[in-house]
């Protein structure tokens, strides 16, 4: 493939990952030929509006931090010989100058919009300093969200405002004609547009309104839709994403390393076979090597770390490290199989014969169906087609729901009489995860501290799935009112068991019993403590 990016996404407001994947020679290595950044366009100063934005001191100390930073990994990454590029969120601008143009690019809501010329102007200034200060050789727009955790001297909003689906559309359009216009053709740079959005019937994962958008928009060569696998997000038990490989326009596919829903490599995490080869689950079972072959498909746009918010934190890469070097290593020979660039992994990178290697690989397959049966409920999801968001979302970051979050999909497996069925599935998971850990057991690995890492890893699966497990137990008597007491007698020693992990060499932190984005984070929390009031008798 012609474009194979690296990029680390840092959790949004904290300090940057320790990641090996950052180094130009990694990326090279493992096959990679494009490095990303991020938000290089909060570096900009507007010069040649002959105006000052940043205040000195505090703020342009910022600034000149923030530039310095920029300069430095651009140019390490090129005299690698990688290409460069920047990720960035539209809209966002300095505060001082959204403060004095408002009312010339902001509309009847207080939002920038892209119909305002002078917010066009604004943009153009932006990309001919960026492309002027740094040899970046394109950027990566995203429009769906805004994040300002990390730029306190800006704000901003998304290019597109969500409402009604023709005006929508009309963004999108004027948008996308503005940036080929000023990326494409007046720099002669890449413009790698994510489509990305969380909706099932919008930009990312309709084909019709995929098609309504970049049908408007004249072909060239550098402008490059980026979608997901995934028609949602990087949730299992959604389909291949639809919009990839038709239109007119080239195209990348975003995969994801770190699975964010899916522990972070805390716990075991490989998804490349179902990624490449189809999950087990998928109604139609489609990979990446079914589009491979597709004209369109240019590039895989991988992300070895990062994706979501808080935790769990690691301190071993292992997991994400085996996902990127498959799924990169198969974007450069996109007709070698998953196996045989697993196995070559294993070989070289762990050290293993290729007995132990193919047991290995036997081993990670089992994995994906060990999390799908913990994480989600198949009574609950197949009656989705996808016009809401998947049962497995109880399970977050480092975060775990309670009935709060529940309690719609536990009154609609009690109407269904399937509660029996989604606590069946709880069991299978902890039953395969044990089987992982026996079969981790039978196999020859020469390198001590990896293999206290992958035991342990494997542990905390077992011990954080059994958690799991008990939850849901619990939550089906607690909707009846009925004495949970000794169920929570067992989630406290599991919980005891869970924790202790933590006190091992190169461990993960823990998951936590509240949610994110609910009122005062309650989730998990609140409904033990519900239990333990009323329901211990």
């Amino acid at each position: 493939m012609q474009f194979i990016l690296n990029m680390v996404h840092d959790n949004p407001g904290e300090e940057p990952f320790a990641t090996e994947f950052r180094n130009p020679e990694k990326s090279i290595e493992y096959g990679f030929n494009t490095q990303v950044f991020r938000q290089c366009g909060t570096t900009a100063s507007f010069e040649a509006m002959k105006e000052d934005f940043f205040e000195s001191g505090p703020e342009k100390e910022w600034l000149r931090m923030a530039c310095q930073k920029t300069e430095a990994e651009v140019q390490k990454a090129h005299e690698a010989g990688l290409l460069t590029m920047s990720h960035m969120d539209l809209f966002v601008l300095p505060k001082r100058l959204v403060e004095k143009y408002g009312e010339d690019i902001c509309d009847e809501n207080g939002k920038i919009s892209i119909f305002r010329p002078k917010t066009k102007e604004i943009h153009r200034i932006l990309f001919d300093e960026l492309f002027t200060r740094y040899p970046l050789d394109g950027l990566i727009i995203r429009v769906g969200e805004t994040y300002l955790h990390d730029t306190p001297y800006h704000v901003g909003n998304g290019a597109v405002q969500y409402g009604e689906k023709e005006q929508e559309k009309k963004a999108f359009v004027e948008l996308l004609r503005f940036l080929r216009q000023e990326i494409c053709v007046k720099h002669g740079k890449y413009l790698i547009f994510r489509t990305w959005d969380c909706f099932p019937d919008r930009f990312h994962a309709d084909l019709e309104y995929y098609l309504d958008v970049t049908d408007q928009i004249e072909p060239e060569e550098r402008l490059i839709f980026s979608i997901k696998h995934t028609a949602l997000d990087f949730w299992r038990r959604v389909r291949f994403n639809p919009c990839i490989g038709k239109g007119k326009h080239r195209q990348m596919i975003e995969v994801q390393c770190q699975r964010e829903y899916e522990g972070k490599g805390a716990y075991p995490s490989y998804v490349m076979d179902g990624v490449i080869n189809g999950f087990s689950e998928m109604r139609e079972k489609k990979g990446l090597k079914d589009v491979v072959d597709n004209p369109l498909i240019c590039g895989i746009y991988a992300w070895p770390r990062g994706g979501g918010w808080f935790g769990p934190y690691i301190q071993n890469e292992f997991w994400c490290d085996l996902n990127t070097y498959v799924i990169a290593k198969f974007a450069q020979e996109p007709h070698r199989t998953e196996e045989t660039i697993f196995l070559e992994y294993a070989c070289d990178k762990m050290g293993m014969d290729p007995e132990n290697a193919r047991k290995f690989h036997a081993l990670c397959k089992k994995i994906p169906d060990a999390v799908l049966y913990g994480r989600y409920i198949e009574a609950y999801d197949v009656q989705l087609e996808e016009k809401i968001c998947p049962s497995g979302l109880w399970l977050r970051d480092d975060r775990m729901a309670g009935l709060r979050q529940l309690d719609d999909i536990f009154a609609y497996l009690e109407e269904k009489d399937l509660v029996g069925e989604a606590l069946l599935e709880k069991e299978k998971s902890v039953r395969i995860w044990e089987e992982i850990r026996e079969d981790f057991k039978e196999i020859r690995l020469k390198d001590s501290t990896l293999r206290s890492f992958i035991e342990n890893s494997i542990e905390y699966a077992v011990r954080f799935y059994t958690i799991a497990e008990i939850c849901f137990q619990i939550f089906a008597k607690c909707r009846r009112k009925e004495n949970v007491k000794e169920l929570l007698e067992q989630y406290d020693s599991a919980w005891d068991s869970y924790k202790e992990l933590e006190r091992r060499p190169q461990a993960s932190t823990s998951y936590c019993e509240k949610y994110i984005f609910s009122e005062n984070n309650l989730g998990l929390d609140e409904t033990i403590a519900y239990c333990r009031k009323n329901l211990c008798y």
